[in-house]
């Protein structure tokens, strides 16, 4: 550990944190098959063992900012959740979230699971992680995400849709109070990109990752905008002052928008019919833009 530690340190040029753990809930697994078992007084175990290998690390770290405990499935430690935080005095709360997983059977991996609500909308499911947090006022991220556990799947996880989940996926993550989202690679087919001798190719996923960081700048805030018919509009405020809507069809048909007293609008779209990020610039002298929102598409319109 020490010599981890001295090496990251040397290697670190923005600042240092160390993460304590990598899902210790499964710890006490011997195989992928128990995943899905209920182990025997395991949550009390499990925990024990993380907090004694924890406080082991914590020595060598010397005062570094911490983050963990990078829980597999948060909710099999929901009460101890708590205590830990308290006791490693961790600077993040940090928790890994999948919607779907491959771990069990690449069929339950598909393209219309990756676009539905319940695959959008798993970061709400942690909300009560994010409210432990400020209880301790530290900030809550989710430190490992991606499409489906176990590497994702080809042709789903690689697919066009796995760009306009992403984009859901952190909208959702953002508004139950998560500070920030971190994907996972491992050179499986949910990685962003891949190298292909001096080549870097990339896939969907760079797309919205390349969008996020365009629509999302370090510190904006966002709300969601109620009354926009069948659509989920978000709201997103700059540090300059400026506004950019963000637009996402969840439905089974295109709808219809108009813009008013707008004349000139910058769209940016991501959408599961293809991939990469396009741009328009869209004009009307009579402030009075209309766009059609096709069906599991996200866009941004900015001034």
């Amino acid at each position: 550990a020490a010599q981890m530690v001295a090496g990251a340190q040397s290697a670190a040029t923005h600042g240092l944190s160390f993460s304590l753990g990598n899902e210790p809930d499964l710890y006490y697994l011997p195989n992928y098959s128990s995943l899905d078992k209920p182990q025997a007084n395991e949550e009390a175990a499990a925990m024990s063992l993380y907090l004694q290998l924890a406080a082991g690390v914590q020595q060598v770290i010397a005062g570094a900012p911490l983050v963990g405990p990078e829980l597999a499935r948060p909710s099999h430690w929901q009460h101890a959740l708590p205590r830990i935080i308290e006791q490693l005095h961790e600077q993040t709360v940090g928790v890994h979230l999948y919607p779907l997983t491959t771990c069990a059977t690449p069929k339950a991996v598909t393209v219309g699971g990756l676009l539905s609500k319940y695959a959008a909308n798993a970061p709400r499911s942690l909300a009560w992680v994010v409210a432990d947090a400020n209880a301790a006022r530290v900030p809550a991220i989710i430190s490992e995400a991606n499409s489906a556990s176990c590497g994702g799947e080809t042709g789903v996880s690689d697919s066009p849709a796995s760009a306009v989940w992403a984009v859901r996926f952190v909208l959702s993550a953002l508004k139950a109070g998560f500070q920030e989202v971190r994907f996972h690679l491992s050179g499986d087919p949910y990685d962003p990109f891949i190298v292909r001798g001096s080549e870097v190719v990339s896939r969907p996923l760079d797309s919205a990752l390349v969008a996020l960081k365009q629509w999302l700048p370090v510190g904006s805030s966002l709300h969601t905008v109620a009354g926009v018919r069948g659509l989920v509009a978000t709201a997103v405020q700059g540090t300059a002052g400026k506004t950019l809507l963000i637009l996402d069809n969840e439905g089974k048909q295109a709808q219809p928008v108009v813009l008013r007293d707008a004349h000139t609008v910058r769209i940016e779209a991501l959408s599961a019919a293809g991939p990469g990020l396009h741009t328009v610039q869209l004009s009307s002298p009579h402030g009075r833009i209309k766009l059609l929102v096709a069906r599991n598409s996200v866009l941004a319109v900015s001034p």
